[in-house]
């Protein structure tokens, strides 16, 4: 009866299965268009108040879709992965302020431009008279982008950014501004449409001003996966047809205030007439350029991982042994810094001493931003080593301190010799564990415009729809990681004695 039983069973979950099989591919073959979106990118998508997805690009492709019989789906996704939606079929097409190039049109099928739009120069208005052109602003300033916007996409193809005296790139336009105003750079570089909303909104004019002199324009179309020229087809007959009626033109002076769609022609690379030998020169400079922004990467990884390892596990040690004085006070003092440590994300403390002692406490500025993130980790991983160190001593069995005390042994040499060795014996697989973890969590510092081996290989698929680069950056830190544990299984080999 119980082999019947199962085999019923069995029998039940297999029907379920093919009904659901065919109800998901009954719900994939319906008239629905599922678009991708980064849900933070105001005005072109962004989720309000309310909870609802709306924005200038989500009207647009409601509106056009739905002229052509289609219903629309939006699916708020992670922008750096959006390649990967789109290639495994999680979404049928990218509309959201996505910018045209060429590296793109190779990847993606894409639609005609449906509007123009160019980066601008937003500076404070009391340095609008130092700074009221290009030229001037490049040379010695400190210059925010956005990562993976259009500003980013044309600065960096050009050499105008090499007379800037620094860089940054955040998450977000609203990021960028805020950094323009609380004077942590010098000017930030947008796309025109994202700030003329937030000027519209949120009546800039008298803390912001935009550059007379811009960079050149580029166009922002629709991406679906390549090939698919039925989708592409659909997308760019709805839009005639609302440019036809007029839709567009209300929807654009809804969100900008002026009518910005401009619906006219069709963006194709093999019609570009590109020859051999220039796209064997492209090919050759996007590479040196992919190991030159991996190297910059890296180079700020390992730095930033060897400044924290270098101060937190001798201030972790200090701390443990600090502890072991017994001072009520002191001890009071140790265990609250640990629990507001390890009870709160690192990127929280990030945050916190780059933007929020300078808030809280007006005389303490930290501009530097590598200092700052050090600074954090340096905080962070010394409560954590210092756990780790007391686990190491308590682990000493109590005889070994009283025959310190016994044979009178001086308390520095005893610790030294004695204590610190043995303590680190135990203490060395949660060393090796914290150290890996070390080296992953320095990706951590993008949230504050440093660019490390992460956020550089984000920014080249941004740059270059390449999701392969994933791969080269997971294998060097792998390789990293690598020689962190053999040179930690040295150690333990080292400190494996008996007696």
């Amino acid at each position: 009866m119980k082999r019947i039983f199962l085999f019923l069973m069995a029998l039940i979950f297999i029907n379920f299965s093919n009904i659901n099989m065919c109800l998901a591919k009954n719900e994939k073959n319906t008239d629905t268009v599922v678009i991708g979106l980064d849900a933070d990118f105001p005005p072109m998508g962004f989720v309000d108040e309310n909870g609802e997805i709306v924005g200038f690009d989500v009207d647009l492709a409601r509106a056009s879709l739905e002229k052509m019989g289609k219903k629309v789906k939006f699916l708020p996704i992670d922008w750096d992965s959006k390649d990967m939606e789109i290639k495994n079929g999680n979404i049928d097409c990218i509309w959201n302020g996505f910018t045209y190039s060429e590296d793109r049109a190779k990847n993606y099928t894409l639609s005609k431009p449906y509007m123009k739009t160019k980066p601008v120069v937003v500076v404070r208005y009391k340095d609008y008279i130092s700074v009221n052109n290009l030229e001037n602003l490049y040379v010695e300033k400190t210059v925010c982008l956005q990562k993976g916007a259009l500003a980013q996409d044309s600065l960096l193809a050009s050499d105008v950014l090499e007379k800037a005296k620094n860089v940054v790139y955040l998450g977000t336009m609203l990021d960028c501004l805020n950094e323009v105003k609380l004077q942590k750079v010098d000017a930030t570089i947008v796309d025109e449409p994202i700030a003329r909303y937030y000027f519209k909104k949120n009546n800039y004019e008298k803390d912001f001003r935009i550059l007379e002199k811009d960079v050149s324009a580029e166009d922002y179309v629709v991406a679906v996966k390549k090939g698919n020229e039925e989708l592409i087809n659909i997308i760019e007959e709805g839009m005639e047809k609302i440019v036809e009626s007029g839709e567009a033109k209300k929807i654009s002076e809804k969100w900008f205030g002026k009518d910005l769609v401009c619906f006219n022609r069709k963006i194709d690379l093999l019609q570009k007439g590109l020859s051999e030998n220039t796209e064997e020169s492209k090919n050759e400079n996007k590479n040196y350029g992919i190991f030159k922004n991996l190297s910059q990467g890296l180079l700020l990884t390992l730095k930033l991982f060897f400044v924290c390892l270098v101060f937190s596990i001798p201030l972790g040690l200090m701390i443990c042994l600090l502890r072991r004085k017994n001072l009520k006070v002191l001890n009071i003092l140790i265990d609250l810094y640990t629990l507001v440590i390890r009870g709160t994300p690192l990127l929280l403390q990030i945050f916190f001493i780059f933007y929020g002692l300078p808030l809280m406490f007006p005389l303490i500025k930290i501009n530097n931003r590598f200092i700052a993130g050090a600074i954090a980790f340096i905080v962070n991983y010394t409560a954590y080593f210092s756990e780790i160190f007391r686990g190491g001593i308590n682990s000493i069995p109590k005889g070994q301190w009283e025959a310190i005390k016994v044979l009178k042994i001086p308390k520095f040499k005893a610790i030294r010799k004695i204590i610190v060795p043995q303590s680190l014996k135990a203490s060395l697989p949660p060393i090796c564990n914290e150290t890996i973890t070390l080296v992953k969590d320095t990706a951590l510092v993008f949230s504050i415009g440093l660019i490390e081996l992460l956020s550089a290989t984000k920014n080249i698929v941004n740059t270059s729809a390449n999701v392969m680069i994933y791969a080269v950056s997971a294998v060097i830190y792998l390789a990293i990681c690598s020689i962190l544990n053999a040179v930690f299984k040295l150690l333990e080999k080292k400190f494996n004695y008996k007696n």
